[in-house]
């Protein structure tokens, strides 16, 4: 048996992500008015893009953090390196900047 697309499981955490912030239950979701419904997944559908967005904020903040690097120079070509790497440059005529 196949598994679910990324549609079915994007719409599967939607339906989940409403019936959670509705507070009832997912029989007691399908009785809703389509407008309640609605309301409920568009609302659904806001926390997901946030949860969304926040991670990738953290993912980027993380991957941006280069701090820790020195930066040097050569022929006029500038690179970040590792402390660890530092003397190696150094030893290669490598200037720190």
């Amino acid at each position: 048996m196949a598994g679910l697309t990324k549609e079915q499981k994007a719409a599967k955490a939607l339906m989940a992500k409403a019936v959670e912030l509705s507070g009832v239950t997912a029989e007691e979701f399908a009785k809703l008015s389509e407008d309640d419904q609605a309301g409920f997944t568009a609302k659904a559908q806001e926390a997901i893009d946030a949860a969304a967005a926040e991670a990738k904020r953290l993912e980027d903040e993380k991957a941006a953090d280069n701090s820790h690097l020195i930066k040097v120079s050569k022929d006029g070509v500038e690179l970040d390196v590792h402390p660890t790497a530092l003397a190696a440059h150094k030893n290669l005529g490598w200037k720190e900047v």
